[in-house]
């Protein structure tokens, strides 16, 4: 107990630590990202909670706006008076708290899949400081709310399983985050597959059923309503996603999905993903019965290989049935199976949707990309961990797991510098986030990151390889450990004379307990492992924030104008602002909005003759030499445009 508390401390330390940190970095931070992401879901908040217009044409799920909409609205900000960088800190500082508790349930999970402390304080670690949460934090976007929730989910799932048939209701809160997790991002939905695939796996009970229909249904029902009322469904992505002449494409960005995965976790994502999988293929393949007909007669080697000490039986994931008989007690199995299970289905879900919706583009990061999978990248870290943590308990295929979990990296590096050609424009640092260092100290040469990318994948296999390596146990002490370790489902009762019972030794031995190599968790390699994992990951944070923070601050700068928008909207009877095509990047336009929503923003195109909505007009810095009447109003110290007056609203040309 002693050490427990010292976990606990820890802990309590980390997450005050982080806590405050990201609170700090939502109060200093300056303007929003410049992507239309940010200010299309904070113009959902502006709308719902504030004076702002209806946007028109998002593209982007409501669920993140719609949460943000009652802060807005209880913390009596008035959208008339206050620019929306007020907005854009009260969605900081939900996803600083987000951040905040994703560090206890990523801890709360690692304790149940391995029930170790410090398996559970380095998944707190991880969790506080990997950029998937801790700088996706400082961008008002629901990654972070998304991160939170498969970790939520897989702990629930986790729970669900250990508690047995007797906690069936813990299924309906996992269908109701699932689903309301739709509403934050589209490609949630996988999540909701994964889930539904998952307890089919586990054949959980009928009211376990009807708990989890229950929770999806109620979470699709205000998924849908969310849609409805905003209009927001991805009407036109869902078409071009439907396109289906894409060649060879989305084997490229599937395999730079990947291989950005193992990366950012030093090859714990992908030891997580593999391990989950080879879970799958053993609980969807049939059962060989052993000649007793009795589930606990499985031939040695049939068991999942992410399983514990105790063999499955044919009720799945979920059918361990403890001591009573068969009416006594209630039926549990192994969470760390269930679990990595459901986070490798939807991990493969979300490389699948990403390798499609990628294509297409020509920046280096859509091939090399980690915001779609990076919601996944901690619960697979932490899959990982209770893998490598109880392998003492299995004599399964751990060579076969990290064998294709190096044999990925591989060819995926293959397929990307192989493609590196093809995709030369400029990435954006926000989707490479988890593995920014080497973008940055590498200079954006996709072959060269992807090289970089490999390296660190297989070192960190290696050193899980050297974790894995076990020494020679003694055959008495084998037997001895196997008794202790199989008493309580083999044979409870030792021989008179206090040494284990010939069935124990027999069990034993099925089990292929006798003769093993134990492994070594504090070793040398399982603590290199660790610190690489946490230092990429803080070093990739503090880069983040450096960098998104030089990024809110231009963006601050761009949009200066706002102001006297603001106050012509005020005391001048404004009722639109309109953006010139020409010159002017779509972003812009969704910064003004955020700054000015209770007007409309209307994109014009100015030519000699053409007209606008309004005589003010963000415009680029040479207008006047294509409206000769067109005046200059106020420049944009970052930017390579200004407001502009154009006298009824008409542009003369020379």
């Amino acid at each position: 107990m002693p050490r427990a508390f010292v976990w606990i401390a820890v802990g309590t330390g980390v997450l005050a630590a982080v806590l405050s940190g990201h609170l700090i970095t939502a109060m200093a931070a300056g303007g929003p990202v410049a992507v239309p992401d940010v200010p299309a879901y904070l113009g959902i908040a502006q709308w719902v909670g504030g004076d702002g217009l209806a946007p028109q044409s998002i593209p982007f799920q409501p669920g993140y706006g719609l949460l943000l909409a009652p802060l807005v609205a209880l913390s009596g900000v008035s959208l008339l008076s206050v620019q929306g960088e007020a907005v854009h800190q009260l969605a900081l500082i939900v996803n600083s708290l987000a951040a905040a508790a994703a560090v206890l349930v990523a801890a709360r999970l690692g304790m149940i899949l391995s029930r170790r402390w410090w398996v559970a304080g380095v998944a707190g670690l991880i969790a506080a400081v990997h950029p998937s949460l801790s700088s996706a934090s400082r961008i008002a976007w629901p990654e972070t709310l998304l991160g939170l929730t498969v970790l939520g989910v897989a702990t629930v799932v986790a729970l669900a399983i250990q508690r047995g048939t007797a906690a069936w209701r813990i299924w309906g809160s996992a269908g109701l985050l699932a689903t309301l997790a739709v509403s934050l991002h589209a490609r949630m939905v996988v999540l909701v597959v994964a889930l539904v695939v998952t307890a089919a796996a586990c054949r959980i009970g009928r009211r376990a059923w009807a708990a989890l229909g229950g929770g999806l249904l109620i979470g699709a029902a205000a998924t849908t309503i969310a849609l409805l009322l905003t209009d927001t469904w991805p009407r036109a992505r869902l078409s071009q996603a439907a396109q289906l002449d894409r060649g060879l494409e989305p084997i490229a960005t599937v395999s730079g999905q990947l291989l950005a995965l193992g990366a950012g976790t030093v090859g714990l994502g992908l030891i997580g993903l593999i391990a989950g999988l080879s879970t799958a293929f053993d609980l969807f393949r049939p059962f060989r019965w052993g000649p007793a007909g009795n589930p606990d007669e499985l031939i040695a080697g049939d068991a999942p290989a992410a399983t514990t000490a105790v063999a499955p039986d044919p009720e799945g994931c979920s059918g361990q049935r403890q001591r009573g008989g068969a009416n006594g007690g209630s039926q549990r199995g192994d969470p760390l199976a269930a679990t990595a299970l459901f986070v490798a289905l939807g991990a493969v879900g979300a490389v699948l949707v990403g390798g499609w919706t990628l294509t297409g583009s020509d920046r280096a990061d859509a091939v090399l990309y980690g915001r779609y999978l990076d919601p996944w990248a901690v619960p697979l870290a932490i899959v990982a961990l209770g893998w490598l943590a109880t392998r003492s308990a299995r004599q399964r295929r751990d060579s076969r797991v990290l064998a294709v979990s190096a044999a990925v990296p591989l060819v995926a590096c293959a397929v990307v510098v192989g493609t590196a050609s093809s995709y030369d424009a400029s990435p954006r640092r926000i989707m490479t986030l988890s593995f920014s260092p080497a973008w940055i100290w590498l200079d954006e040469r996709l072959a060269l990151v992807a090289a970089a990318a490999l390296g660190v994948t297989l070192v960190g296999l290696l050193m899980a390889a050297v974790v894995l390596r076990r020494e020679t146990e003694p055959e008495g002490e084998a037997v001895a450990r196997a008794s202790r370790e199989h008493a309580a489902t083999l044979s409870p009762d030792p021989d008179a004379d206090g040494r284990p019972s010939s069935s124990t030794c027999a069990a034993a031995s099925r089990h292929g307990v006798t003769r093993r190599r134990m492994p070594v968790q504090n070793s040398t390699a399982a603590v290199a492992l660790v610190a690489a994992v946490v230092v990429l990951a803080a070093a990739a944070t503090v880069l983040n924030h450096h960098h998104l923070a030089d990024v809110g601050n231009v963006a601050h700068n761009q949009v200066t104008a706002a102001h006297a928008v603001a106050d012509a909207a005020d005391f001048g009877d404004l009722q639109c602002l309109a953006h010139d095509r020409t010159g002017v990047p779509e972003y812009a336009l969704w910064l003004y909005r955020l700054e000015v929503p209770e007007i409309a923003h209307e994109r014009v195109r100015l030519n000699s003759g053409s007209t606008s909505c309004s005589e003010l007009v963000i415009a680029d810095d040479d207008l006047a030499e294509r409206c000769t009447n067109a005046r200059h109003l106020v420049d944009e110290p970052a930017a390579s445009w200004a407001l502009w007056h154009l006298p009824r609203r008409m542009c003369i040309g020379l």
